[in-house]
């Protein structure tokens, strides 16, 4: 008898393509359960537009739809509250906007029936639709790299039991860190390449500003994270080269050459664990990885200060 599952979708202004990630996960050649989708606090019609889909379809398919709001701001606390509110022992994770297979949920029982595991992992594959999206995704998640994720996961909850659920009030590195818990405590686990995922459209961002922004957002709630040291390397990184430009002027050339090399352009590298952007892109690899990586770190610095600044203001007012 196949595993009974909950698939639950948070989503935030998604009017526009909602109605695609409904479709696809009604679809699915083993239907789920039931599917919760959570509001994460929208400002469009995103919620009116999931809850006319469900009226006008949920005759036509097994799958109970559920639309939830409980005014919760962030993915992971979205997913939280489609934890505690499914009905079945297995749950998987799916995000809006993104491609799968309508095989998708049957490839998840198999793996985890076949590898007799508790939580199998999904992967994403980030390409981007042009030299910013590329270059940024480089710089992050890494060209071309399957990468395990939390979207495509199928996992059984008492596996939340042990690492806990996602951390509230984090727009990101929620699910790296929950990922690094369920490494550390969670012994029957795999990744499953076949539950890939793809995103329809924008990976990471198509403007400069767009990934100014994102990189300040993303940045902002990071500081605190457990095992998280990145913040911290950065403003370390930039004290000292203030200190530097001040009191040792000729260190700084050979410095800004190391940054050059090894982070603008050895970094991406490392991230995708290929030279792939280089052989396809050449051109825009050379000038265009110095452009975004500059301002992912520009956008980080102002992130963690902004971060700092959320964190004083709150023991202040505490």
């Amino acid at each position: 008898m196949p595993l009974e599952v909950t698939v639950i979708v948070p989503y935030y202004n998604e009017a526009k393509s909602i109605k695609e990630t409904l479709s696809l996960v009604a679809k699915q050649s083993t239907p789920a359960k039931e599917v919760i989708f959570v509001n994460s606090s929208s400002t469009d019609d995103s919620f009116l537009v999931v809850n006319d889909w469900i009226k006008e379809n949920q005759a036509r398919f097994v799958t109970k739809f559920v639309n939830i709001d409980k005014s919760t701001k962030n993915p992971g606390s979205s997913k939280n509250i489609g934890i505690k509110l499914s009905k079945t022992k297995w749950v998987a994770f799916m995000d809006c906007g993104q491609k799968f297979k309508l095989d998708w949920i049957k490839d998840q029982i198999d793996f985890i029936t076949s590898h007799n595991v508790d939580i199998s992992f999904g992967v994403v594959y980030l390409e981007g639709i042009n030299w910013v999206d590329r270059c940024s995704i480089a710089q992050t998640y890494g060209y071309k790299r399957i990468r395990s994720c939390v979207p495509g996961t199928l996992l059984n909850k008492k596996v939340f039991d042990t690492t806990g659920l996602f951390l509230e009030d984090r727009r990101s590195g929620y699910d790296m860190i929950w990922q690094s818990e369920v490494r550390k405590k969670i012994k029957k686990y795999d990744v499953n390449t076949k539950s890939k995922i793809k995103y329809k459209g924008i990976n990471f961002s198509k403007t400069l500003w767009g990934l100014y922004k994102k990189s300040v957002l993303y940045s902002r709630t990071v500081l605190g994270l457990k095992g998280y040291s990145t913040p911290y390397y950065y403003i370390l990184f930039l004290i000292l080269l203030i200190w530097i430009f001040f009191s040792l002027t000729k260190l700084l050339i050979p410095i800004l050459i190391s940054y050059i090399v090894f982070r603008i352009y050895l970094l991406p590298i490392y991230k995708s664990k290929a030279i792939t952007i280089y052989k396809e892109y050449p051109v825009a690899s050379i000038f265009g990885l110095p452009v975004t990586s500059v301002i992912i770190d520009i956008g980080k610095l102002t992130g963690y200060f902004f971060g700092i600044y959320d964190y004083l203001i709150k023991k202040i007012f505490r």
